[in-house]
């Protein structure tokens, strides 16, 4: 049986505290040592073996390639079938490996992350600002209601304001000078909407400021003057001048709605991906610590055959790790 000698390296960032783990996380992380000692030294020998191989194919000519296609191997030829069984063999281990590190992987990230909810304030700090993402979209779709209602307001005095237009006089009706001033008022509080918008988005920042999700801040809306766009309205001295100004006003909206509003909704998107890359990231960092930690302390390295073989038995269903980690 083949003897697999093991190398570890310590070093990198201080381990955070692991005064209250659990006793199945700690295990766990034990686990998951073994696997990376196991999988490190197959892979090594796989390489090795790979360049072997490679070295002794060069080596072997023509007729013992013959000869051994014949049956009747030569010595390079012997050396090369039997390195490339244990190749085979150290693939298989290697698999076997993988699949095992592949169903613990997963609980090792969930248990990380709950350690860290329970350690790092700052994470849970930030964690909790991802509700402030659901309740964006709601805020867009009450932007965009009261940007319609905008709209309306300003095609309905527009409506009124060419309908009772005095060009002699160069004044506008009564009832076109009622509309303008609801429609003022409709610009009013869209630009409301706007103002309070931009205050969520300026205290998410402000609240993730000191957390792993710093850079995951909300966009913000422009903010444009429709109330006084639309009084600017009454100012202009003659129709065309009117229409132009009507024009000017539905232009900058079409562009905020058309453009910003579909901008603003794509950035909110990308921010909500950000958030959750940035709470994996720093949950894998702290597992990376954790993993340091347990290599240092925790591993005795005499247990690596067992560990893995019971691993691939609880988690497989029998094992195929035919090696002697020897250290």
């Amino acid at each position: 049986m083949r003897f697999l000698r093991a190398r570890l390296e310590s070093g990198g960032r201080a381990p955070p505290a692991v005064s209250e783990i659990s006793y199945e996380f700690k295990q766990l992380l034990i686990d998951d040592a073994h696997l990376r000692i196991a999988r490190g030294l197959l892979e090594e020998a796989r390489d090795d073996l790979l360049t072997r191989i490679g070295v002794l194919e060069k080596t072997q000519s023509s007729v013992d390639r013959l000869m051994a296609m014949a049956g009747r191997p030569r010595d390079v030829s012997r050396t090369i079938k039997a390195t490339q069984d244990e190749l085979t063999q150290i693939e298989a281990a290697l698999e076997g490996v993988s699949k095992v590190m592949a169903k613990v992987g997963p609980r090792v990230e969930e248990l990380t992350e709950n350690y860290v909810r329970t350690e790092s304030p700052e994470f849970v700090k930030g964690l909790a600002s991802v509700k402030d993402y659901a309740d964006w979209a709601r805020s867009i779709e009450r932007f965009q209601r009261k940007a319609d209602a905008y709209l309306r307001a300003l095609g309905n005095a527009r409506n009124l304001v060419t309908a009772g237009y005095n060009p002699a006089q160069k004044r506008i009706s009564p009832q076109a000078d009622e509309a303008l001033t609801q429609a003022a008022l409709a610009g009013g509080e869209l630009e409301e909407e706007t103002a309070f918008i931009n205050r969520v988005a300026d205290a998410h920042q402000a609240a993730l400021a000191a957390t792993p999700h710093a850079t995951a801040v909300l966009p913000r809306l422009p903010v444009a003057l429709f109330r006084e766009w639309t009084d600017r309205i009454r100012q202009q001295g003659d129709m065309p001048a009117i229409q132009e100004e009507f024009n000017r006003i539905l232009s900058m909206c079409e562009l905020l709605l058309s453009t910003g509003v579909m901008a603003i909704d794509e950035a909110v998107k990308r921010t909500a991906k950000e958030h959750s890359a940035l709470s994996h990231s720093y949950v894998l960092d702290y597992l990376n610590r954790l993993r340091a930690h347990a290599d240092k302390h925790w591993v005795k390295h005499g247990e690596t055959t067992q560990r893995v073989r019971k691993l691939e038995v609880d988690l497989l269903g029998s094992q195929n790790f035919p090696f002697e980690i020897e250290v």
